[in-house]
């Protein structure tokens, strides 16, 4: 792999790694820290990518999540290719025979790849844990009336991860779903049912709203969920019928 990104001071060196409790089969995860300071155009025609008409700041997190992908689909299948965008989507076209999810947060980058014949979808995120008085700022918007009932049982600190790991893992069944359905669905049409804990753990996911004929109201899903560089991270993955 070229390393213009390396080199010019863009990303530190890639991490090869899975900070999730249980392995997921045919996935590779790959993250890395970036400089938006060292983003240029000069970078983006190296890698033959197309700069969104964004501030600097979007740029280099648009562009430091498409070279994480690059480097777990190099890793993954042998080809340093990349996600394509879609006319019609936000969700990225990822190429035959693989899907992932792209993530960043304040200068960290992550991507994750699986091979299509195990997973029909990934959703990954990354976020800041959310500071109390934000928390508490926000807590209705993203939580569902049960999740606000168990989210006043905490304490201050607990009530900013715990709505911190609810806004990712929502986040994260967006992007694992979204590309499946094509339909949208907001904050209070998803509901985290339990988590095993706010350190290192498992999530239950459910839908409170019907998104497809086969993706309906009181479907569940697994969640996986990490902290990396002071991050919250969650991933949600969706397996391929047998």
């Amino acid at each position: 792999m070229t390393q213009t990104g390396l080199s010019s001071g863009f990303l530190s060196h890639f991490q090869q790694h899975w900070p999730f409790p249980s392995p997921l089969p045919e996935c590779t995860l790959v993250s890395s820290c970036f400089n938006e300071k060292a983003v240029s155009e000069a970078l983006f025609t190296s890698y033959a990518i197309d700069a969104p008409q964004a501030a600097s700041k979007r740029q280099a997190e648009f562009l430091a999540s498409r070279l994480c992908a690059r480097e777990a689909l190099r890793l993954q299948t042998g080809q340093a290719s990349l996600p394509l965008p879609q006319a019609h989507s936000r969700a990225p076209r990822w190429p035959a025979n693989s899907c992932g999810s792209m993530s960043h947060s304040h200068a960290i980058c992550a991507a994750i790849v699986g091979n299509s014949k195990h997973w029909q979808s990934l959703g990954l995120d990354l976020e800041k844990p959310l500071s109390p008085v934000r928390a508490q700022r926000l807590a209705k918007t993203i939580l569902t009336p049960a999740e606000h009932q168990h989210y006043l049982t905490l304490d201050d600190e607990q009530r900013a991860l715990y709505l911190t790991l609810v806004f990712s893992f929502k986040e994260s069944l967006f992007k694992a779903l979204n590309p499946l359905t094509g339909t949208y669905f907001g904050f209070h049409d998803a509901q985290v049912l339990e988590l095993s804990s706010l350190d290192t753990g498992y999530a239950q996911l459910r839908l409170c709203k019907d998104l497809s004929a086969f993706w309906r109201d009181g479907e569940q899903l697994q969640g996986q969920f990490s902290h990396l560089h002071g991050n919250v991270m969650t991933l949600v993955s969706v397996a391929t019928a047998k």
